[in-house]
């Protein structure tokens, strides 16, 4: 996971990110070559009619990848489409880098992210084939630090087909702090299983990186070195990296990456940056081409052979693409197939139950938003790779792949469909879909609905932001690809939208409209109650504050040091975790983070509204000034204290909710939505106690964040020390470009 700007919410809990599973540091003595050419000619062009192919089918699909463009789904991309061993379609679609407006081309070298799967996969395949290793062995037998109860009943075919109990990810600290892969599966080995092998599915980037030492471990090769020698240098791969050179002039044509979500990309890495891998993790450090990928696609297409050359046995292929786990609730948008799990390949299957598993496609992607897809009947290969970071862009041409290029239907949906006149009445409709819908089941939370040109986009404040589609159901808007999500709207005669009927990947409820209730207080009313409490009027008076105490990440099982200072307009807060350092400061309207790991970066955009708003003077203070609207929603009872609900909504990010003691004022918890860089739009729910006097203001002693997503989990700070009216250096608001001591 990459860990450039990291901004956390609360300036006081700082960019934890750096620590958390699949960071990276940023030096290590293995090099990696400038990338040569590429092998000329592997996959000829050829006009689409010569294979089959209309070219009004290529087209269509080329338009929809350039809406994904203009619907800021992603940032940019490239398309291949491969049919008959011949490129019919090569494209590439918006920003390589979109704040220095350089245009993708084709060509890029994409981090291809959980795609270096099957090439690790691909590996054990080989030592199998050539008797070395038994998919039966226990893995302990080669790695002994498995060697205690519970994990040794681990095999290999366990972790090929993700089912040995492992978690994730194991990595909760810097991958510079790891002595290479073989220190990350000893941090496995570590682990307690989450099942008896055997028994579940769970995808696991640590299973994956342990295979990766097993090639180590039984070759005395560096894994590696291994897939170079015996994978990427037959295929002709040679623009395929498993280390990305420190010389950032070396890197012209890595795209920067972004994460985010539709219209909120926040770039989080480019060239010029550390790498974001320090050695080569074999479940998600790759970097490829399009077209050196889909070389080593055509090898297993081939059933195993490279020309004359045999590279695997055709029982390695059939075994390792063998459907095994039915994944039951993987998103995908292939018509009447089943996704399936095989040996570190995604499978779709016919889904006739009758008998075993008819494979249909084979293919993999990766979280950086790269796929690909093989149809073996149709010697047809499709890859479509994007810097854009948990984007869902992929899954949304599933459909299209198979009307256009499979079915060869030119009456699959337009991407840009006829608009027609819209009348006033139409308009009224559809406006009066958007505003506030209450949780059915929860008195805290509601949804916030708005459009995204023919989309919705439903948020709940602490939790979850999606953007959903038309769907095939009139009025219903789903996930893609994932049925099981969605919403649609109860509507009164007149057109109005009176509640929203929804499933989000649970049961069906039922949340009534907001309608503005009587008997509370007014937003002024309730931020003067808020400022009369916390008291932070008084600040310009007190001068610097300085709290000092601790920071857990609870889940993870590490903790460190923290610091922070802060006036009326500026914050400055500290973290040390281990070697490892992290500084967030914000001078009235800039704002900068800087990172033992990455270095000093000024934060820009979503991040910037982010973290002048996570300041104790702005969270404690008159949100009327901060807030481009302030309202109070509703009145509940909860531990024993009657609490107002207080909705704010700044410019150009998600609103918050803040929960207000009716009685004293003071701010029990915030609950909103935060930009993480490599992970997107994150919920999170802050809650705030043990308040202290510090000469006059009322702060939190103690806070408590939980994450919507288990990757960041639980974060505590707990505060032990106060001072006011310190005094500092000059500099020490200044944007932070070193450690300190």
């Amino acid at each position: 996971m990459p860990k450039k700007n990291h901004r956390w919410t609360g300036w006081a809990t700082l960019a934890l990110i750096a620590f958390l599973p699949m960071t990276s540091g940023a030096t290590s003595t293995q090099e990696s070559p400038r990338p040569p050419l590429a092998v000329a000619g592997a996959f000829p062009p050829a006009a689409p009619e010569s294979v089959g192919l209309p070219t009004a089918l290529l087209d269509r699909l080329s338009e929809q990848v350039q809406k994904l463009v203009d619907d800021e789904d992603i940032v940019g991309g490239e398309l291949l489409v491969i049919k008959d061993r011949r490129t019919v379609l090569r494209r590439a679609f918006g920003w390589q880098d979109r704040e220095a407006e350089i245009p993708m081309a084709v060509g890029a070298t994409y981090c291809v992210r959980s795609m270096t799967k099957p090439l690790v996969g691909t590996a054990i395949q080989m030592l199998i084939d050539e008797g070395r290793l038994r998919r039966e062995t226990p893995i302990h037998e080669i790695l002994p630090a498995f060697d205690k109860p519970g994990q040794r009943e681990i095999t290999v075919e366990h972790l090929l087909t993700h089912t040995s109990g492992l978690p994730l990810s194991v990595i909760n600290q810097p991958l510079v702090d790891y002595p290479g892969l073989a220190g990350v599966a000893a941090a496995a080995a570590d682990v307690e299983l989450g099942f008896e092998p055997g028994t579940r599915f769970q995808y696991s980037d640590a299973g994956s990186d342990v295979l990766g030492a097993i090639v180590t471990a039984v070759t005395g090769t560096p894994v590696a070195t291994f897939i170079q020698q015996r994978i990427l240098a037959p295929l002709g791969m040679r623009e395929t990296l498993t280390l990305l050179p420190t010389d950032p002039a070396q890197r012209p044509r890595i795209p920067s990456a972004y994460s985010g979500g539709t219209g909120s990309w926040q770039r989080y890495w480019q060239g010029n940056d550390p790498r974001i891998f320090p050695f080569f993790l074999t479940s998600q450090s790759l970097y490829s081409t399009t077209t050196d990928y889909a070389r080593f696609l055509a090898l297993w297409l081939d059933g195993g052979h490279v020309g004359s050359r045999q590279l695997l046995t055709a029982s390695a292929v059939e075994r390792a693409l063998t459907p095994t786990r039915r994944l039951e609730d993987y998103p995908r948008n292939f018509r009447d197939l089943n996704a399936y799990y095989a040996e570190q390949w995604m499978v779709f299957a016919d889904p006739d139950e009758s008998e075993e598993p008819r494979r249909v496609v084979f293919g993999h992607g990766g979280s950086d938003g790269t796929h690909a897809w093989v149809w073996p009947a149709e010697d047809l290969m499709v890859l479509f790779f994007t810097q854009s970071r948990g984007t869902l862009a992929g899954l949304s041409l599933e459909g299209s792949l198979q009307s256009l290029l499979v079915d060869r239907r030119l009456d699959s949906p337009s991407p840009k469909p006829v608009v027609s006149e819209v009348t006033p009445r139409e308009e009224a409709v559809r406006d009066a879909t958007t505003g506030l819908y209450w949780d059915e089941t929860n008195e805290t939370a509601y949804y916030v609905v708005t459009e995204v040109g023919e989309r919705l986009r439903v948020e709940r404040p602490g939790r979850m932001s999606l953007v959903l589609s038309p769907g095939e159901v009139p009025g219903r808007f789903v996930y893609p690809g994932s049925p099981k999500v969605w919403a649609e709207f109860v509507r009164n005669d007149d057109g109005d939208a009176t509640a929203m009927r929804y499933a989000f990947g649970g049961k069906v409820e039922v949340g009534p409209r907001f309608v503005e209730p009587e008997g509370l207080p007014s937003a002024k009313e309730v931020v003067s109650a808020v400022r009369d409490a916390h008291h932070m009027d008084r600040l310009p008076a007190a001068g610097v504050v300085r709290l000092s105490g601790s920071v857990r990440l609870v889940d993870h099982g590490l903790t460190g040091d923290l610091t922070l200072l802060f006036d009326d307009t500026r914050a400055r807060a500290r973290m040390d975790l281990g070697s490892a350092q992290e500084i967030s400061v914000v001078d009235a309207d800039r704002a900068w983070s800087y990172s033992t790991v990455t270095g000093t970066d000024q934060l820009q955009g979503w991040r910037l509204e982010q973290a002048r708003l996570d300041r104790y003077s702005v969270i404690f203070g008159n949100w009327l000034e901060h807030y481009e609207s302030v309202d109070v929603l509703g009145r509940i009872e909860h531990d024993d204290a009657t609490l107002l609900l207080v909705r704010a909504v700044p410019h150009g990010v998600p609103g918050a909710t803040f929960f207000v003691e009716e009685a004293s004022g003071r701010v029990r918890r915030m609950d909103t939505l935060v930009q993480v860089p490599g992970m997107g739009i994150v919920g999170v729910e802050s809650t705030f106690d043990d308040y202290r006097d510090v000469d006059g203001l009322l702060l939190p002693f103690r806070t408590r964040a939980e994450f919507s997503t288990p990757q960041i989990g639980r974060i505590n700070t707990r505060l032990k020390r106060s001072e006011v009216g310190v005094e500092v250096p000059a500099d020490a608001f200044a944007p932070p470009v070193g450690p300190e001591r």
